[in-house]
C-alpha cells in the first residue's frame, strides 16, 4: 500500500478575532454602498466638506477602538485570537454521470471513505504533535520519521483537507474511526469514487478518473487535494462539465467552545451528465465478438469504430487489449501496475484513435474516387491484369491475375494492377500521381485531425515527393506513387480516420465531425449544450462518382473478397486489406464497411494488427456484428 500526505500551498490564514471579522464586514458594506448608490452628477461643495468629515469621524472610532482593544482588553483578546479562526467545511460536488443513447448509465458515483488531515486543526503544541504522528505512523504502517518528514512539508494553516489514506476498507474505517479522538486534526471524509459497471468493455470510450495532482491544482485552483479528476478519455475531455463545483460553509469558531456560527454557505453544484451517441448494447456485443475472434486467432491487438453515417455519432469504439477502469478508483496495487504499465502491448493505448497503420486495399475506394473524379478513367474503362507490371526494368505485382477488370470488379476483387495503372500512370493511362492521391486523400480527412472528442488523435500521413526529399534525401520513384496507390509505403491512417471516411462514401460526400458525446444536461435534467451534427465538408466530389464506387464496393460483399458479408439484412458495402507491416510476413487485417446498403445506418471498421488477410480475420467480426445491429432494427 502506498500511504503518503499530500501538500498544496495556500495563503497563509492567522487566527481572526470576533471583533476584527466584524470590523471588516462593516467596511466592506460600507463600500458596496459607496458604490451602489453611485450618481453621474457634479459633487457640491457642501457634499466634499460632509464626505471629509465624515472620513474624520470614521477615522477617529477606528483609532479608538484600536487603543481600547490593545490597551483595555490586550491578554484577553490575545488569548481568544490564539483559538478564535474562520474554518472551511466543504460539502462535496457528486460527479456528473455518464449515459449511453438509450440513457443507460454506464458510470455512477458510489460512496467511499478518506482518512484526511486539517493541518490548522491539528495541535500546536510539540509533544502531543510528536504523540499524534506517532500514533498515526503505527495505524498506516509507516516508519515514523518519514511520517514526521512528510508532516514538516505542509502547509501548518491551511484549512483545506489534505489526503492521508484513500477509499479505506472497511476494516480500516473502524480502525481508524476507534482512534480518532486521539488524532484532534484528523477524520473520516466521506467521498465519491467512480464505479465502472462495464468494466473494460467502455474503458476506452469512459477512460477513468484518479486523484487531483499539484499541477492540476495549479491550473485550477478550484479543486481539493482530496479530489478525483479525469485522467483519461471522456473522463477527461469533459472535466469541466463533469466536475460540479464543491459547497462551502464558513465557520467561526470560539475561544470559549462551541461550533460557532455559520458566516456563510455557497451550495454544492453537481457536476453536468452527458449523454452519448454511444449504444452500450452494440459496444458490448462489439466487444464480445473481437475478444473471441482474438482468443482463437492468438491475436492480441485490434481495434474497431463503429459510426452513423447521418449525424457523424460514435457508436461504439474499442481497442484491444483493454483495461479496467475501476483499479485506477481504488489504491493501485501492485499487480495491476505490472499489468497496465509494464504491459508491452499497452492497455492504456487506444488503438482505435491514436493508432496509425499502412491502410492496404481499403485505400482503393478513395483512389477510385480520385480516379472518376479526375477522369483519369470511367466505369467502362477496363484494364488487363496480368498478375504483374513491369516499369524501368522493375517488376510489379499483384496478388493474382485477374483478367479483363473494371472499377466494380478492381475494387470488389482488389486489383492491385489496376490501382497501379490509375495511381501511378501504366500504358496509355497517365495516372494520377502522387499530388492529385494526395489531395484527394485529404479530402477524405486522411492525414488530418478528424477533431473528434477525445484526447490523444493522431494525424495519420499521406506522403509526398517533398516530404521524402527533406527528410530522407531521396527521390520519388513510380514505384512510391504505386504504394500509395495500393494502401501500402509510407501512406498511415488510424481506424477512426477510415470510418470516417467510409461514412461519407456511405451518406452521398459529407465529411462529419464524429462525435461521441450527444447532450449536457445539468442535475435538473435542463439541457446545457445540445451537440449537433457538424459538417466538415461535402459536395468535394461527384456524386456521379461516389455512385460507382458504393456500387463497387456491393459487389465486395456480394462476390468478392468481403462476400462473407452477402447475407447481412439490406446487405451492405465494403473494402478488404491485408497491409504489409515491414516486419517479416506480419500482414495487419482490415475490413471497412457500410450498412444496410441502400440506407446506410452505420458505418464499421475493424483492424487486426498482425491479424493476416482481412477476408479470413475482420471480415467475419464485422459480419457478427452488423447481422446483429440490423436483426434488432
Amino acid at each position: 500500500m502506498l500511504f503518503k500526505f499530500r501538500k498544496r500551498k495556500f495563503l497563509r490564514r492567522e487566527p481572526l478575532e470576533v471583533d476584527e471579522i466584524l470590523f471588516d464586514s462593516h467596511q466592506l458594506g460600507s463600500q458596496s454602498l459607496k458604490w451602489e448608490n453611485r450618481i453621474e452628477k457634479p459633487v457640491l461643495s457642501s457634499n466634499i466638506r460632509i464626505f471629509g468629515l465624515v472620513i474624520f469621524l470614521a477615522v477617529f472610532v477606528v483609532a479608538f477602538r484600536s487603543a481600547y482593544i490593545v490597551v483595555a482588553d490586550g491578554s484577553a483578546y490575545s488569548e481568544k485570537a490564539k483559538s478564535n479562526y474562520i474554518k472551511e467545511v466543504w460539502e462535496r460536488a457528486p460527479r456528473g454521470i455518464i449515459y449511453d443513447s438509450k440513457n443507460q448509465p454506464l458510470v455512477k458515483n458510489i460512496s467511499s471513505f478518506n482518512l484526511v488531515a486539517v493541518p490548522a486543526e491539528i495541535p500546536r503544541d510539540r509533544d502531543e504533535q510528536l504523540k499524534i504522528l506517532k500514533l498515526l505512523a503505527q495505524l498506516l504502517g509507516k516508519d515514523e520519521s518519514e511520517v514526521r518528514e512528510q508532516f514538516k512539508k505542509i502547509d501548518r494553516f491551511s484549512f483545506r483537507p489534505i489526503l492521508v489514506l484513500e477509499d479505506l476498507t472497511h476494516e480500516e474505517s473502524l480502525v481508524f474511526k476507534s482512534k480518532l479522538e486521539e488524532l484532534p486534526g484528523f477524520r473520516l471524509e466521506e467521498n465519491f469514487k467512480r464505479y465502472y459497471g462495464e468494466g473494460s468493455v467502455f474503458s476506452h470510450v469512459l477512460g477513468y478518473t484518479g486523484r487531483v495532482s499539484q499541477d492540476d491544482i495549479k491550473k485550477n485552483p478550484d479543486y481539493l487535494l482530496t479530489d478525483i479528476i479525469g485522467k483519461n478519455g471522456i473522463e477527461f475531455y469533459y472535466e469541466k462539465y463533469l466536475k460540479g463545483k464543491h459547497g462551502v460553509t464558513l465557520m467561526e469558531t470560539r475561544a470559549e467552545g462551541g461550533k460557532g456560527k455559520a458566516l456563510g454557505t455557497i451550495k454544492a453544484i453537481p457536476g453536468n451528465n452527458l449523454t452519448l451517441f454511444i449504444d452500450k448494447d452494440l459496444q458490448e456485443e462489439l466487444t464480445e465478438v473481437m475478444r473471441v475472434t482474438l482468443a482463437s486467432t492468438g491475436m492480441t491487438k485490434a481495434a474497431a469504430v463503429a459510426i452513423d453515417p447521418k449525424s457523424g455519432g460514435v457508436l461504439a469504439i474499442q481497442s484491444f487489449p483493454s483495461f479496467d477502469s475501476n483499479v485506477f478508483s481504488s489504491r493501485l496495487s501492485m499487480q495491476d501496475y505490472e499489468n497496465i504499465f509494464e504491459n508491452k502491448n499497452q492497455p492504456l493505448f487506444n488503438r482505435a484513435v491514436s493508432g496509425v497503420y499502412p491502410p492496404g486495399s481499403t485505400i482503393k475506394p478513395f483512389i477510385g474516387v480520385a480516379a472518376l473524379q479526375e477522369k483519369v478513367v470511367d466505369d467502362k474503362t477496363t484494364i488487363n491484369d496480368t498478375g504483374s507490371i513491369t516499369v524501368g526494368g522493375q517488376e510489379f505485382k499483384g496478388w493474382t491475375s485477374l483478367g479483363i477488370v473494371d472499377i466494380y470488379r478492381a475494387i470488389s476483387m482488389s486489383s492491385n494492377i489496376f490501382f497501379y495503372t490509375v495511381g501511378g500512370g501504366y500504358g496509355n493511362i497517365k495516372g494520377l500521381g502522387p499530388l492529385k492521391i494526395g489531395e484527394y486523400l485529404k479530402k477524405f480527412g486522411f492525414g488530418f485531425l478528424t477533431k473528434i472528442d477525445y484526447p490523444g488523435e493522431t494525424n495519420g500521413f499521406i506522403p509526398t515527393p517533398q516530404w521524402k526529399k527533406e527528410t530522407r534525401g531521396q527521390s520519388w520513384f513510380i514505384g512510391d506513387t504505386y504504394n500509395i496507390s495500393i494502401g501500402q509505403g509510407d501512406v498511415q491512417v488510424s481506424p477512426l480516420q477510415l470510418a470516417v471516411a467510409t461514412a461519407a462514401i456511405a451518406n452521398s460526400g459529407t465529411i462529419l465531425k464524429p462525435r461521441i458525446v450527444k447532450s449536457i444536461t445539468n442535475n435538473e435534467g435542463k439541457i446545457v449544450e445540445n451537440l449537433e451534427p457538424e459538417i466538415i465538408s461535402k459536395n468535394f466530389v461527384d456524386a456521379g462518382a461516389l455512385s460507382i464506387i458504393r456500387n463497387a464496393m456491393h459487389e465486395n460483399v456480394l462476390s468478392g473478397s468481403g462476400r462473407a458479408l452477402g447475407q447481412v439484412k439490406g446487405s451492405a458495402g465494403g473494402k478488404t486489406g491485408t497491409a504489409q507491416t515491414g516486419v517479416g510476413n506480419n500482414t495487419h487485417a482490415w475490413f471497412t464497411a457500410f450498412a444496410p446498403y441502400d440506407d446506410p445506418r452505420i458505418a464499421i471498421t475493424v483492424l487486426i494488427e498482425n491479424g493476416g488477410e482481412g477476408s479470413s480475420v475482420a471480415v467475419p467480426i464485422v459480419r457478427d456484428v452488423l447481422e446483429w445491429y440490423l436483426g434488432k432494427q
